[in-house]
């Protein structure tokens, strides 16, 4: 059974211009519950192969989501590379993050 006991944050990019026609991004944040489940392990080592590493493993609610290709769980800042719709209450998100991008 999930526990929705975690958070995250969606972020949707959109893009204007500036008064000289340069593109300014505009990022709108929404916060929703989540869960976060064990990545599977043959997604792990595919995602290695290609210098990415799959950092978490979430699921949210459908309706909660917009198509957004970013999240931030953990303090950790990730690129939604896959969903998958677990049925119609459970929408599954594998996020990532390039293996060079880490701090420290």
């Amino acid at each position: 059974m999930l526990t929705w006991d975690d958070t995250l944050t969606l972020i949707e990019t959109t893009y204007d211009t500036d008064d000289l026609g340069q593109p300014i991004a505009k990022e709108t944040k929404t916060e929703v519950c989540c869960c976060q489940i064990p990545t599977p392990r043959d997604e792990y080592y595919k995602a290695g192969q290609n210098s990415i590493e799959v950092s978490e493993t979430l699921t949210i609610h459908p309706y909660e989501y917009s198509g957004e290709n970013i999240v931030i769980f953990g303090g950790k800042r990730m690129k939604i590379v896959r969903t998958y719709p677990k049925n119609l209450e459970e929408l599954e998100l594998t996020c990532t993050e390039r293996l060079g991008d880490k701090n420290g």
